[in-house]
């Protein structure tokens, strides 16, 4: 990168690691042979955050420019790196993402922003091959903090999630699936 890093990830199967940098490109090495074999430019500003869906098929990344975009790793490393492979861009947030991370059962994508709110996201329609217009925001608005949602972390097993904020407070959430 031309500038510094600001979120590294490594994906759920091990083969891959991701960089968001302030150049405002997304990096993907292959973690086997350390080789660059993807850069992912479509942000108009710094990445700030970097998640792998739980199948490592998608990689989500939140940017300053108050966008999280989906990036397809199905064809990672079969060229050059050139990367020009957005699934979708995801607008709604009112300021800089700062954080994002995928629910480990793949049903959603949540991002902190310093908007002051959590959004749920529905990655779902995109993965079954389906599109989403251009428009459609988040599926759920949370607020709670003070400040900046500068952190968000899923249980790995539980259908809950932390933040972390500028206002110096950590805080659970818990959810349900409808029916459920």
């Amino acid at each position: 990168p031309k500038d510094g890093v600001t979120s590294v990830a490594v994906s759920p199967d091990s083969r891959y690691i991701a960089a968001g940098s302030l150049d405002r490109v997304v990096r993907l090495w292959d973690l086997k042979t350390g080789k660059l074999i993807e850069k992912f430019d479509g942000h108009n500003d710094s990445v700030y955050s970097v998640s792998f869906s739980p199948d490592a098929k998608l990689l989500a990344s939140g940017s300053l420019d108050k966008t999280l975009k989906l990036w397809d790793l199905t064809s990672a490393g079969q060229g050059n790196p050139t990367g020009t492979k957005c699934r979708h861009t995801f607008q709604g947030h009112k300021d800089f993402v700062l954080s994002v991370v995928f629910a480990p059962q793949g049903t959603w994508l949540i991002s902190g922003s310093k908007d002051r709110s959590v959004q749920f996201w529905d990655p779902r329609r995109l993965v079954a091959g389906g599109t989403l217009a251009a428009e459609e925001g988040p599926v759920l608005i949370l607020q709670g903090h003070q400040n900046s949602v500068i952190s968000v972390a899923h249980s790995p097993a539980a259908l809950l999630f932390a933040t972390g904020s500028g206002d110096k407070r950590a805080r659970i959430w818990r959810y349900q699936f409808e029916g459920s």
